[in-house]
Parts: structure tokens; sequence; C-alpha cells
């Protein structure tokens, strides 16, 4: 399959553009925040169902989450693992 050459940037509406790239950048940020948040809790001993229920994530994401952060050092390692509650 030959490679297609890229469309060119419509430049007819460039402050539409910014718009989106300055509400791009804000959700990056107010997600970085808000995982950092499920971390803590986690970490703060909360369980599982009640980060989930709050933060607007499922059970699964939130130990996604929280394991990937783990592994980056972020948190300590006990805060993504599940407690006997969490079912």
């Amino acid at each position: 399959m030959a490679a297609t050459t890229p469309r060119r940037i419509d430049t007819r509406h460039p402050s539409t553009l910014r718009k989106l790239d300055r509400a791009a950048a804000a959700h990056a940020k107010t997600r970085q925040a808000l995982e950092e948040a499920i971390c803590e809790a986690r970490e703060d001993g909360f369980p599982l169902t009640t980060v989930a229920e709050h933060s607007g994530f499922s059970r699964e994401w939130v130990r996604k989450i929280t394991a990937r952060n783990a592994a980056a050092g972020d948190i300590s390692e006990h805060a993504s693992e599940s407690s006997p509650n969490d079912t």
C-alpha cells in the first residue's frame, strides 16, 4: 500500500484550531490532575468502589490508573492492590 501525502491544513479558520489546541491542552492537564487524585485516594485507603463512584471511572480503570502510576513510581505499591472489600 502506497503512502499518502498528508492533507494540507485548512488555514481558513486558524482561531478554531487554536481553540481546539487550548481545549486539548486543558483536557490533558485536567485528566492528569484527576488521575493523581485517584491515586492519592487509593493511597489513603479509600475502597476501589468508592473511588470509582466519585471519579466517574469504572473500577477496572481505577485499577489500571493506579497500577500504571505505581509502575512509574508515582505512588506506593500497596495503593494499586485491591483489598478484599473491593468486590
